[in-house]
């Protein structure tokens, strides 16, 4: 089958590729697992981080090469039911929907595994690359809110709004969450009015201003951009801040069930964010670190989310899975307003041959030359993808 793979940790041009790997087979399937025949894939700043070396401290590939990608969704071909049913079964013809976890990620391909503990049941009308577009970031947010303790009524900050995490955070905050004010920062223009109309209330321009200025008064703040640090002055004493930028915690490992040895410790706390806790104290406030725990509920709720036309996911460029490591190019570029999402051949009806990205097709000046400061630090650490990474300082602040 096709997928795009890399060969060794590295620069994504120099080590990712479109390439024939073996076909999965039923045969390789564990209890709880099915075999999916992948319509659409999308992409998100951690697979860039996984490409480039920085989760091998916890998570180092198995083998090469290797298949990109976290999120997907597509129709299912075979399953081999878990040995204690414990949640929902699926079988052959189910569409479905995942962010793909554990040892088997992998979605940019034309075949995937799948285990049934991550993945949905996608609504008829919920066209493919929607729903290979809302788990990583989707059940980011959502995990982020149940933590921050958001109720509703409740007044919330989430800073990068127009980025994949983002432009997500803002419709769940709105409309699963019921919250009475969402405010967000952005650039001005095109990204601004994408949050107003995703249900932002309160736009900052980050260019000029200074949301720590503007606002007061919180009940929680959703840090995507890595300035944890700034936002405990905005809450009420006693509310919490929750990041997904930064050095993880050693609690938000154990908080998903790892065991971190004395190594990956003593790294942790060598690259811990002091500025944010400190801050924290003088302000009365909590801060916490979110560390994804892909989950089948959380995927359903987004799934449903979007079938009902309460969320809908922004979709910044497709491609063909042959233009693979474009698609890439466009991610690590940090200009994204929403998600790349990959199509393999087999999606014939979706989307359409001319809104599919033609080969060598440029990116507009304006596109290229405005600031996305909320996009490049927002999405790195929204998942396994936010593991300490020992590579470069460079890295560790990715988002």
């Amino acid at each position: 089958m096709n997928a795009l793979v890399f060969n060794a940790y590295g620069k994504t041009e120099d080590v990712c590729k479109v390439e024939k790997i073996p076909r999965p087979e039923e045969k390789d399937l564990k209890p709880g697992e099915m075999l999916i025949k992948v319509q659409a894939a999308a992409l998100n700043p951690i697979d860039i981080v996984r490409i480039k070396g920085g989760l091998k401290a916890l998570r180092p590939e198995p083998s090469f090469p290797a298949v990109v990608g976290f999120d997907v969704a597509g129709e299912v071909i075979a399953v081999k039911p878990a040995e204690k049913a414990d949640g929902v079964e699926f079988k052959v013809g189910d569409e479905v929907a995942a962010r793909m976890a554990g040892s088997r990620p992998g979605s940019v391909a034309e075949y995937a595994i799948v285990s049934f503990g991550v993945a949905a049941k996608k609504p008829k009308d919920l066209s493919w690359g929607d729903a290979a577009s809302l788990g990583l970031a989707g059940q980011t947010a959502i995990q982020a809110f149940r933590k921050g303790e958001v109720k509703e009524g409740d007044k919330v900050f989430i800073s990068g709004g127009a980025g994949g995490v983002g432009t997500l955070a803002i419709q769940l905050a709105k409309k699963v969450f019921k919250v009475g004010t969402v405010a967000t920062t952005a650039s001005p223009g095109e990204k601004s009015e994408l949050c107003k109309a995703l249900g932002a209330d309160v736009v900052i321009n980050y260019k000029s201003e200074k949301f720590e200025e503007k606002l007061k008064d919180y009940d929680f703040a959703f840090d995507t951009t890595g300035e944890a640090d700034r936002m405990c002055s905005i809450l009420k004493p006693g509310k919490k801040v929750v990041s997904i930028s930064g050095t993880p915690t050693v609690e938000s490992l154990q908080g998903i069930g790892m065991k971190p040895g004395l190594m990956i410790r003593f790294f942790l706390w060598m690259k811990k964010d002091s500025s944010r806790f400190r801050a924290a104290n003088t302000h009365n406030v909590k801060y916490s670190y979110l560390f994804l725990n892909p989950n089948a509920a959380d995927m359903k709720i987004l799934v449903d989310a979007a079938g009902a036309k309460d969320i809908r996911a922004v979709i910044d460029s497709k491609y063909k899975l042959i233009e693979g490591t474009k698609a890439v190019s466009r991610m690590e570029s940090g200009r994204c307003k929403g998600k790349v999402v990959i199509f393999t051949e087999e999606a014939v009806n979706e989307p359409k041959e001319s809104d599919i990205k033609d080969e060598g097709k440029e990116q507009t000046k304006a596109e290229t030359n405005e600031e996305t400061k909320e996009e490049t630090n927002e999405e790195t650490k929204a998942d396994e993808g936010k593991e300490p990474k020992a590579e470069t300082k460079e890295e560790t602040k990715a988002d």
